[in-house]
């Protein structure tokens, strides 16, 4: 009886989000696709969903805290679900209902949670399922409580953990501040995006998917986005040149791009250069490496750094110029050919007669004289005259 009390009001609650937000077409998010599941769904064709390109599942495992027997707040289909979608390929998250107000009733509910995954291997987070009205009446203090004592005691245990909620639920009812490095799963419908201004991971877009196979005896299945697999990621340069000693920040793009997979940085010579976990490069002697980015879900993208020494000396080709009123010159530092300085800094000691951009390229402004400053990464240096006529 208390089983089909909670099913009930779960049942009830849904449908009630469902009249409150109206479902549009899907729009092309995030190419890494899946779906969320439960006793509700039935028995499913896992081969099925597979072949329809949902490459993720989540499972239910439950509800609340076990308060009778092992099996009496377990979803019936978790079991046939955890091997199904295993065996059709489909990397495997959980998520487990809230029924409590109370953080000693998370804590209990987080033990059933990985009572019943006997430590079962995972490719998804486990997720802390908080949608329940009743379950947010005593503040969003008390809300955040029971969210990091349920979630404190799913990462002790190996896993990741993750938090569901509505949109609006997570924008008003948690304190971000106290729960940092926890996964965000966001349940919105109806919109291009969630209005939810934080970083959310998976993104559960409608409650009325069609997936043949896997859909309720109303005939829908719900749907979500993952942003916590990277499909690409590209460094910007393949190949980049340094003095001994300098540094130099990669940057990197991703897809889709709110993705929040994970990136490591790696090189093939520690001798020649490091990169940290940021991506700063250090250039250390001449020669060549290669740093490599490769993201958590396996995407690798690569620049080969060349080491050259660092500068003795810079010189230009002329060491003043006159120009009229609005005229341009570019500046091109001389370097040896066994030497390197990727970063050459300008700057002129009078703005108001000429300016010089980041590139070397001057503009005059006015009459009179103003001096450019060439400075390399080591501070080797050289000054351009600059009169204007």
């Amino acid at each position: 009886m208390k089983k089909v009390q909670r099913y009930l009001m779960k049942f009830l609650f849904v449908s009630a989000m469902a009249l409150m937000l109206p479902f549009t077409a899907e729009a092309a998010v995030s190419n890494i696709k899946g779906i969320d599941v439960s006793w509700y769904n039935g028995t499913i064709n896992w081969e099925s969903v597979k072949q329809q390109g949902y490459s993720f599942a989540m499972l239910k495992t439950g509800d609340g805290a076990q308060t009778g027997t092992y099996e009496e707040d377990l979803d019936e289909q978790f079991e046939a679900n955890y091997y199904g979608a295993g065996n059709a390929g489909i990397k495997r998250g959980v998520y487990h209902f809230c029924c409590t107000t109370t953080v000693a009733g998370a804590k209990r509910e987080a033990e059933y949670c990985l009572k019943i995954l006997k430590g079962r291997k995972l490719e998804y987070p486990v997720v802390y399922d908080i949608e329940q009205s009743g379950t947010f009446k005593k503040g969003k203090k008390n809300t955040t409580a029971i969210a990091k004592a349920f979630c404190d005691k799913i990462k002790k245990a190996g896993y990741t953990p993750m938090i569901y909620s509505s949109d609006y639920r997570l924008t008003n009812e948690f304190d971000w501040s106290k729960l940092s490095g926890i996964r965000i799963w966001v349940g919105s419908y109806g919109i291009k995006k969630p209005s939810f201004s934080g970083s959310y991971d998976m993104w559960q877009y409608t409650d009325k998917g069609k997936v043949p196979g896997a859909n309720t005896d109303k005939g829908y299945c719900d749907l979500n986005y993952s942003f916590m697999e990277a499909e690409r990621i590209s460094l910007n340069t393949s190949k980049i040149t340094l003095g001994a000693k300098e540094t130099y920040s990669l940057k990197t793009s991703v897809k889709p791009s709110r993705c929040t997979d994970s990136k490591r940085y790696t090189t093939s010579n520690k001798r020649v250069a490091t990169v940290n976990s940021s991506g700063k490069i250090t250039a250390k002697k001449p020669g060549r490496a290669t740093i490599t980015v490769t993201t958590g879900s396996g995407k690798t993208d690569t620049c080969v750094v060349e080491v050259k020494k660092a500068p003795a000396k810079v010189k230009l080709r002329r060491k003043s110029v006159k120009l009229r009123k609005g005229k341009t010159y570019q500046i091109k530092p001389i370097i040896s050919s066994n030497s390197q300085s990727n970063r050459i800094t300008y700057i002129s000691s009078r703005k108001a007669v000429a300016t010089v951009d980041s590139r070397g390229k001057v503009k005059s402004r006015k009459k009179g004289v103003t001096y450019i400053t060439v400075r390399t990464y080591n501070k080797k240096s050289v000054q351009l005259t600059v009169k204007v006529i």
